[in-house]
């Protein structure tokens, strides 16, 4: 079953799974091609019958979930917008950019202030483009910055000349640098990370509900702020056909009631996955069991379960939320500290040593076991000072003394920290002789 998965920047990636294979297995598979371990951070969208955005389930099967048959066309999106400084793949913090990008494209996120749309535009050309060329004309200039900041900032004279000096300021900064430092200014911003839902309210006003990290947004027809709904004062989420009920309480202490109608079930449906899975992400310790086993059944799955009631038979889960932030993010870091070499590039590397090779390029290979070594004794935290503390009882030495006053648990077993030892590493000598 081909599935064709496309990318913020409409690049697409083709991905072949079972008949029967779920949303996980579609998503394994396109991690797998771009690099990705944090997968926990995205997710797999498609468009339903009636124009609305849905989130493929990934405990599901994929044809129990699309209309038609395949090749499906699918949207690979970050579903959870973590801050950047707790993203630890590049290529993982490249696909928040295409997604922010979009999203300032799609005006979902918008720019306060002149000095931060030339800081975004400046930000922006560099990771498309890299360093500043000043020898290029003014018409060239103007022709590259309209081209790659279209929909984005639209370029006044004065507002290119700006664009033009802060992007010069920038030289010799990398692109995935900038791509870091954009992901950074915008995840200030009230848009980051919020998700749409078209909707009505009970008196047939027209509104938008915003469900992000932060919490839950009610917007006018007009996309203005109506209200703003902590996750903490959140109550009650439930689902009646095509409407969605929240209840809250206010800061006064009393409890409100709100109904959101959509377009269809699925859509309400949407809605309170969104919801709920945003607010155990995010302020959760871990998944409760509550919405990790969380079903419903079909007719023929109801009437089997009067037999059998373990039956797997038509059981479709509601949530697929599989870890909280915390544990994405330590997951992620265990994932990158035991992982191998690929076994494509060890095979490389001996058959280079068995035809000799390998005679030829001593440098490459030394550079590399150097800066392998010299990592191995760096803080994993600041990436800057030499580890120098051992933690009690687990023992691990993984950052320096200043960076292990801040921590309570060790970062790589989870493992409460009781005391902290000082050790004393040998000084490494790796300097080209």
């Amino acid at each position: 079953m081909l599935c064709y998965i496309s990318q913020p920047n409409a690049y697409a990636l083709v991905v072949e799974v079972e008949p029967k294979a779920n949303g996980q297995e579609c998503l394994d598979k396109v991690c797998e091609q771009l690099g990705i371990i944090e997968e926990d951070y995205f997710g797999i969208q498609y468009i339903g019958s009636k124009g609305e955005h849905l989130w493929l389930n990934m405990r599901n099967r994929i044809e129990q979930q699309l209309c038609g048959s395949p090749p499906y066309r699918l949207q690979l999106r970050v579903k959870f917008y973590v801050q950047p400084h707790l993203i630890l793949q590049e290529s993982t913090r490249h696909q928040f950019y295409l997604q922010v990008k979009q999203d300032l494209h799609l005006q979902r996120i918008t720019l306060t202030g002149d000095d931060q749309i030339v800081r975004i535009a400046a930000l922006i050309v560099h990771a498309e483009h890299g360093n500043y060329q000043c020898h290029h004309n003014n018409a060239y200039q103007h022709n590259l910055y309209s081209k790659l900041l279209h929909g984005i900032v639209e370029l006044t004279s004065e507002l290119l000349q700006r664009v033009t000096m802060e992007h010069a300021s920038l030289q010799g900064m990398s692109k995935a640098s900038a791509e870091y430092h954009m992901i950074q200014e915008l995840s200030t911003l009230q848009g980051y990370g919020i998700e749409y839902h078209d909707a009505r309210t009970s008196d047939g006003q027209t509104s938008h509900a915003g469900v992000g990290p932060k919490g839950i947004f009610l917007f006018g027809h007009d996309m203005q702020l109506l209200q703003k709904i902590a996750f903490p004062l959140v109550k009650l989420a439930t689902v009646n056909g095509r409407s969605c009920l929240l209840r809250y309480w206010e800061e006064d202490g009393e409890e409100v009631m709100v109904e959101l109608k959509l377009v269809s079930h699925k859509a309400a449906s949407a809605l309170y996955r969104s919801v709920t899975e945003m607010m155990s992400f995010f302020f959760c310790d871990t998944i409760m069991d509550a919405v990790s086993t969380q079903y419903s059944r079909d007719l023929k799955g109801t009437i089997a379960s009067l037999f059998n009631e373990n039956s797997s038979l038509g059981k479709q889960f509601i949530f697929d939320i599989k870890r909280t932030g915390t544990e994405a993010y330590d997951h992620a870091r265990r994932l990158l500290y035991t992982r191998q070499p690929p076994r494509q590039e060890m095979q490389m590397e001996m058959d280079s040593v068995d035809d000799g090779t390998c005679d030829n390029q001593p440098k490459m290979y030394k550079d590399k076991i150097t800066k392998t070594i010299k990592d191995s004794f760096l803080c994993q935290v600041c990436m800057d000072a030499s580890i120098d503390i051992a933690f009690c009882p687990c023992g691990h030495v993984v950052c320096c003394q200043l960076c292990s006053q801040q921590l309570e648990k060790c970062p790589i077993c989870r493992t409460d920290i009781e005391n902290r030892q000082m050790v004393y590493l040998p000084q490494l000598s790796l300097d080209e002789t």
